[in-house]
């Protein structure tokens, strides 16, 4: 099953000029769903080849990288370890 949650800025943050590949992200550990993400193919070529998630792509939150690096949802994540403090 494929995942249909959105996180808060996974698509409307990207400017669709340059070319783009769509990540399939996953399974999430909570739920076991997929995700498929689109993005920046110049930008996932960088992230392959070792820049930290974070450097390239600073404007996105932390919830919609984890998904990108584990497949976790947020939601899931805050369901089976709860909220941060």
């Amino acid at each position: 099953m494929v995942s249909q949650e959105n996180p808060s800025n996974t698509m409307a943050s990207e400017a669709f000029t340059e070319p783009m590949t769509v990540i399939k992200c996953g399974p999430c550990i909570g739920c076991h769903n997929y995700s498929f993400v689109p993005v920046d193919e110049k930008k996932w070529q960088e992230y392959n080849s070792g820049k930290p998630i974070q450097e390239v792509w600073p404007d996105k939150d932390k919830n919609w990288r984890e998904m990108l690096i584990t497949g976790t949802h947020a939601k899931c994540w805050k369901e089976m370890f709860g909220e941060e403090e």
